[in-house]
């Protein structure tokens, strides 16, 4: 029996993700296991293969748009010696606060125009003032911009004006050229050096940087968040399943089209589990501001249910380091969508960590 001061005992959860915290009591030993786990990261994406960035980025405004309350400047730059990137970078029609604007780097999914759709923005540039019915809620950066956010969204290194011979997404000619590399870590050091052109504009606060993605861009916020500590507050979508909680690991190393991480075949194959599951990236981001989204019905329930279970333990890691109120996730039912609550999820977290500074009783 219980007596007035006994406590009920609880049932133990057991996770695929209860090896984040193993043996960690403190934040000290926490400390000590994230530089580990950045080795393991950093070793995933081959980061040792990425080239220098010594080029100068020589920004170009190719073509710029103005609207009643923003404007839009279409720029080119150096990313590597014999490769030109291009962004859309969309600024605030209003003076800049004292400290500057906050800014959010906005990534796209697998659509070969994804940059635009971002600004809700036609894939043509016919009309650039022309609305775009179509874009579900993947205007996220036209949104951020008329809250007073400079952002930028950069075309992946397979689409827009860089899209391969072979169609867009396609990572063929990225391995011809970098055959030790892999796509996940080009994809975070072209997002790396977007970041830096924002965070270097004389009317942006580099304090004040965010991330937020769909898709291929939630993976990649996640990732990008991971790799770079100056993002200070990170909002995916829909971003692809985990490795091990996944009954097709080999998405991930598929042999055509969009290739992750090449190296990760043969370890599939044989079984094996991979050094950096998505548990460990997220926990790369901690304690900064940290706003998962995602469908239990995207592309399979299991994975996603699962999922719910990673962040349970995640918010283990952020109780340690005293930062709880600073992670958060949206579960919802809509499928590979951005619904109206995730949206306004979004908007509200940015506007909570990069303009009131994450005090929870002004969020």
């Amino acid at each position: 029996m219980l007596s007035d001061k006994s406590e009920w005992p609880l049932t133990p959860i057991r996770t695929s993700w209860d090896d984040l915290l193993n043996g960690i009591e403190s934040i000290s030993s926490w400390e000590s296991k994230r530089k580990e786990i950045k080795a393991r990261f950093l070793e995933l994406i081959k980061n040792e293969s990425a080239p220098e960035c010594t080029v100068a980025l020589e920004i170009k405004i190719e073509s710029e748009w103005d609207f009643e309350d923003y404007h839009i400047q279409y720029v080119s730059y150096w990313v590597e010696e014999d490769e030109r990137a291009h962004a859309y970078m969309a600024i605030p029609n209003t003076n800049a606060p004292e400290d500057g604007f906050p800014a959010v780097v906005c990534l796209h999914g697998t659509i070969n125009w994804g940059a635009r759709q971002t600004l809700g923005l036609l894939p043509e540039a016919d009309d650039p003032h022309a609305s775009n019915p179509e874009i579900a809620g993947k205007d996220f950066a036209r949104q951020l911009v008329r809250r007073g956010y400079v952002t930028i969204s950069p075309e992946h290194f397979c689409s827009g004006a860089r899209t391969p011979k072979e169609g867009s997404f396609d990572t063929s000619s990225f391995y011809r050229k970098h055959p030790n590399w892999t796509a996940v870590g080009k994809y975070i050091y072209d997002s790396y050096i977007a970041c830096s052109i924002v965070a270097e504009r004389s009317d942006v606060n580099d304090k004040l940087i965010g991330v937020t993605g769909h898709s291929l861009g939630g993976s990649g916020s996640v990732w990008l968040a991971a790799f770079d500590d100056r993002i200070s507050c990170v909002v995916p979508s829909c971003t692809a399943p985990t490795f091990r909680e996944n009954p097709g690991p080999l998405h991930w190393s598929r042999d055509s089209w969009y290739v992750y991480f090449p190296q990760l075949r043969k370890e599939f194959l044989a079984g094996n589990q991979v050094q950096c599951d998505l548990h460990e990236m997220m926990a790369l981001i901690a304690p900064r501001a940290l706003l998962d989204r995602f469908a239990l019905n995207d592309g399979n329930g299991v994975c996603q249910s699962h999922r719910v279970m990673l962040h349970l333990k995640l918010h283990d890691l952020y109780k340690l380091l005293n930062k709880e109120q600073a992670h958060s996730f949206l579960v919802f039912g809509d499928g590979h969508s951005i619904p109206e609550i995730s949206q306004k999820s979004m908007l509200s977290w940015l506007d909570c960590w990069l303009k009131r500074n994450g005090n929870p009783l002004d969020c």
